[in-house]
């Protein structure tokens, strides 16, 4: 029979555990990225009330605040798609015979990055209302 302690020294055995290794890391990624399209579209609908309890006299608000929530839940939406795209590829990767590593650009650094700029401008839109 087949002994536990046997060596895992078969290529096709390593090969199919770095698989499984694989699929498992891209699950948590698309949750991770789920976890975090759930956390813009939170904060994107709760932004108007957010903005309006901290900045009660600003005439032109209204406008701004609005383009702000509709970004975060847009930013939401594309972060599931790219994420659910990518798992896709990844799933369709690993089912091929020969499979290798591709470099591809991170979504997770794609998302950082926009995350910053956005938060930049939101960053200098507050200081003007405030100084205005």
């Amino acid at each position: 029979m087949n002994d536990p302690r046997e060596p895992l020294d078969r290529p096709d055995l390593q090969a199919e555990l770095a698989r499984e290794r694989n699929r498992i890391a891209a699950d948590r990624s698309l949750l991770s990225f789920i976890r975090s399209s759930v956390l813009f579209m939170a904060v994107g609908v709760g932004l108007d009330q957010i903005i309006r309890a901290l900045l009660p006299a600003a005439p032109n608000a209204e406008a701004w605040i609005y383009g702000l929530s509709l970004l975060l839940i847009g930013l939401s939406l594309m972060n599931l798609l790219v994420a659910a795209h990518d798992y896709r590829g990844e799933m369709q990767r690993l089912s091929q015979p020969e499979y290798s590593f591709t470099p591809r650009w991170s979504l997770a650094e794609i998302m950082g990055l926009t995350l910053l700029v956005m938060g930049f401008l939101a960053f200098l839109r507050l200081e003007t209302l405030a100084l205005s």
